[in-house]
């Protein structure tokens, strides 16, 4: 199982995470643990210690820019009385390509696994989006950090996964639901996000209060956690009077906290709230909100801290953007009519409207806010974190195009045939006999940075893209590179060379070599 467990997690191969709990718990039960990194390769021995107990295993699943699998690291309000079950029903209901595994910590890590290499930034933005409308989690992986595996002491294991029935499973069967719920890249960046709808403003919610109302509540600070939620309320509906916030107040004490204040504390609450005026609590005044915060999100939120941004941001669909090695737009719905604007467009109100002028959409000024950032500014954050590279339009694409491009104009500027002693000179030679190309490093590097400094990183990279190998020596010349002729140079108007001293067959006297030599005339005597 070891070996099956490698292949799964293969990962940031230069390292790996030993780690061990302290045993003592956070003020939210949280184990703790210490950590040390291992600069060495992960292999099957020690995952087989892992299984085995005598190493705890984490990873990183970065290979380079792409991953084959991301997480979802679900830390909860109250480690002691959390249940992963509401979370094990959204990814069943919602057919999510996920596997729930309790953590070392005793949250949940919700992974899914790919079926080839996925690019990681896309993977990160697919996997926040997922998780803004289900999960709610602070933290996202890939991010450059290692993960804990799951099994470690399987026979004995307190980090297993859970079926769709929130029946935990052991190690085969959970090899078994990664591999069934293995999903293509592509399928995954394409994955319809279906709304989750637990109450009927639910994705307006403050991130803090959703998490409460989803996990409940069972430590300290019930009257801090109460007042945000009335908070809410009242922004929900302002002409609630006393006696109908006080309800609402008694039904979400009860609702939430598993010890619920008693019916007088929560009366008051209700009555300062009502009073108005309040905003929500938050970090850091109010650090027990940390775990639970999610301010940049709650910034998006029409009923959260960012208040002033309007509900336009709905009205924005289908945000794609298209990149080059030099520029990026931004594509969108609105309105019914489908707007492309730059950068420029989108460093003002002012230019934003004059785009969308020019796709026959007015735009009416957006009102200002009491404070912190604007919501044109937030707006125009919504639209870049949510932007979605164009599969028409990849910059992956536009970037090998280019790279062509630069080495086409390479060979056909330097190429000369058959004259080896120019190598030295920075040509490219050409052996019209086995159609392969010779050439310095040097010339290329110094190709490269005068005329494409910013297409390619280092030479070497251009070197690996057309597959080069070194040669020690060829015709006297030292360390020398050589690839057969790429099929997108342009050769065949390449002709050899006339030295100018050479004689051409056109030339008469080229053919005295194949003439027999005449006899000298004897000189006459006078006699």
């Amino acid at each position: 199982m070891h070996k099956e467990l490698l292949s799964l997690f293969q990962s940031d191969n230069s390292q790996y995470l030993k780690s061990s709990l302290t045993g003592e718990d956070d003020e939210r039960g949280k184990r703790q643990a210490n950590y040390v990194t291992v600069h060495e390769s992960v292999t099957s021995d020690i995952w087989k210690q892992h299984l085995e107990g005598k190493v705890r295993l984490g990873l990183k699943p970065e290979l380079g820019l792409d991953c084959l699998w991301g997480c979802i690291d679900v830390d909860p309000n109250n480690y002691k009385d959390y249940s992963e079950k509401k979370y094990v029903e959204i990814i069943k209901k919602y057919n999510l390509p996920f596997v729930p595994v309790k953590s070392k910590s005793g949250g949940l890590h919700i992974f899914v696994f790919f079926t080839e290499k996925a690019n990681i930034k896309k993977v990160q933005s697919k996997l926040q989006e997922i998780n803004e409308e289900y999960f709610l989690a602070q933290e996202i992986f890939p991010c450059n950090k290692a993960v804990n595996m799951p099994y470690h002491k399987m026979n004995a294991s307190m980090e297993f996964a859970f079926d769709n029935n929130n029946t935990p499973v052991m190690v085969g069967r959970f090899i078994e639901m990664a591999n069934q719920k293995k999903i293509k890249p592509s399928d995954f960046f394409n994955f319809k996000v279906q709304e989750y709808q637990a109450e009927s403003e639910w994705k307006h919610y403050p991130p803090c209060v959703q998490k409460l109302i989803q996990e409940g509540w069972s430590g300290n600070n019930r009257n801090n956690f109460l007042f945000n939620v009335l908070v809410l309320e009242m922004k929900k509906n302002n002409t609630l009077n006393v006696q109908q916030i006080d309800e609402v107040a008694q039904q979400r004490n009860n609702q939430i906290f598993t010890k619920p204040l008693s019916r007088n504390e929560v009366t008051q609450l209700a009555k300062s709230v009502h009073k108005g005026g309040y905003q929500f609590q938050c970090p850091p005044k109010h650090p027990e909100y940390n775990p639970i915060c999610n301010k940049e999100l709650c910034k998006l939120r029409r009923l959260g801290i960012g208040d002033a941004v309007p509900e336009i941001i709905e009205s924005f669909d289908k945000i794609t953007y298209i990149q080059d090695t030099k520029n990026v737009w931004y594509e969108f719905d609105f309105k019914g009519s489908r707007i492309t604007v730059t950068p420029e467009d989108m460093k003002d109100e002012k230019s934003f409207r004059v785009r969308l002028l020019k796709h026959r959409v007015y735009w009416l000024t957006l009102p200002k806010a009491r404070k912190g950032p604007s919501p044109f500014e937030l707006l125009m954050k919504n639209i870049v974190e949510k932007a979605q590279e164009s599969t028409d339009h990849l910059y992956t694409d536009t970037v090998e195009e280019e790279r062509y491009s630069v080495l086409k104009d390479f060979f056909e500027s330097h190429i000369e045939q058959d004259k080896f002693n120019k190598l030295k000179d920075g040509y490219v030679v050409l052996d019209s006999k086995s159609n392969v190309c010779f050439f310095k490093k040097l010339t290329l590097d110094r190709f490269l940075k005068k005329h494409a400094s910013r297409t390619f990183a280092t030479t070497a990279e251009a070197l690996r893209m057309l597959k080069c190998r070194r040669t020690d020596y060829k015709e006297g010349e030292k360390n020398v590179w050589y690839v057969e002729m790429p099929e997108f140079v342009n050769h065949q108007s390449i002709r050899k060379t006339i030295d100018k001293n050479e004689k051409s067959e056109m030339d008469e006297s080229y053919h005295d070599r194949f003439r027999p030599t005449k006899a000298k005339e004897p000189t006459q005597k006078n006699n």
